[in-house]
């Protein structure tokens, strides 16, 4: 299925590209046998969550490269950094004040005092079902992670959330709509592309016209449905050129049309690509 401004890190790190593909290499008898070559996806100092708001049971494009495969609708490092993705992602950093209010709104909901299994049944006290438990599977997690003086993480189910307890009900609705003042774009230092030759048969609404690829960017000749990471400021003005929102784009090269489809990676995430060998 295809999916639906950050102070840079201490560590300098030169702008890089790497494109994850595989080759073939004809052994010493000249018998053609596959010998996957990757470029390592280079270290990159992620950082530390203090909370964390993400769904996970869901799948995209770029699930290959992720370690973590839940997506966060809202995250806040201890370094005050909050971020909160979205088709334009935003972002500010928070001050203690601002930190300890949320981190206490959070508190004062019960949210380390709730009773849960996480079993996600009528034995769950997360919820009151009632008797009216069906059973789901595949279905989306709304979880909550807090990484403090005290430490937990509370997942609901998405098939439940009628029946969670009203105090899971209220953190969940306090996340989903905390927007503090004085938020601005965010601009990532690191981010993947997904490339298709042509037009995606898979993308309603393409636009007419294509755009010129800039010749900075990483090539796009040899790409057939290939992910692309970039990081450093190389990474910073693609961002810009998706308008610095995560869509999709045509755009063309030599002459070629490619599809395009960009993916913010957050500073706490890890990507690898270390499965392509």
């Amino acid at each position: 299925m295809i999916p639906s401004n950050t102070p840079k890190p201490s560590a300098t790190i030169e702008p890089t590209q790497t494109k994850i593909r595989s080759t073939r290499t004809p052994n010493a008898t000249q018998t053609p046998v596959p010998t996957p070559t990757v470029t390592i996806i280079p270290p990159y100092p992620t950082k530390q969550v203090l909370l964390d708001y993400d769904v996970s049971g869901n799948h995209s494009t770029f699930d290959s490269l992720y370690t973590d495969h839940a997506w966060s609708r809202l995250v806040l490092y201890t370094d005050g950094q909050l971020i909160i993705p979205g088709e334009s992602t935003q972002q500010k950093i928070l001050s203690p004040e601002e930190i300890n209010q949320l981190l206490s709104r959070v508190e004062d909901l019960k949210f380390f005092e709730l009773e849960s299994n996480q079993a996600h049944d009528p034995t769950d006290k997360l919820y009151d079902m009632e008797n009216q438990y069906e059973r789901v599977y595949d279905a989306l997690f709304f979880c909550v992670s807090v990484n403090g003086e005290k430490t937990r993480r509370l997942c609901a189910y998405e098939p439940f959330l009628d029946f969670l307890v009203p105090e899971m009900k209220s953190i969940l609705k306090l996340l989903d709509g905390y927007r503090p003042g004085g938020m601005s774009s965010y601009s990532p230092d690191r981010i993947l592309l997904w490339v298709q030759p042509g037009r995606s048969s898979f993308v309603m609404d393409l636009p007419q016209e294509s755009i010129p690829w800039k010749d900075s960017f990483p090539s796009l000749e040899e790409a057939h449905k290939t992910i692309i990471y970039v990081q450093g400021d190389t990474a910073k003005e693609i961002y810009t050129f998706f308008n610095n929102e995560t869509s999709f784009k045509v755009v063309n090269q030599d002459g070629i049309e490619y599809t395009v489809l960009i993916d913010i990676v957050l500073p706490h995430e890890e990507v690898t690509n270390l499965y392509a060998q």
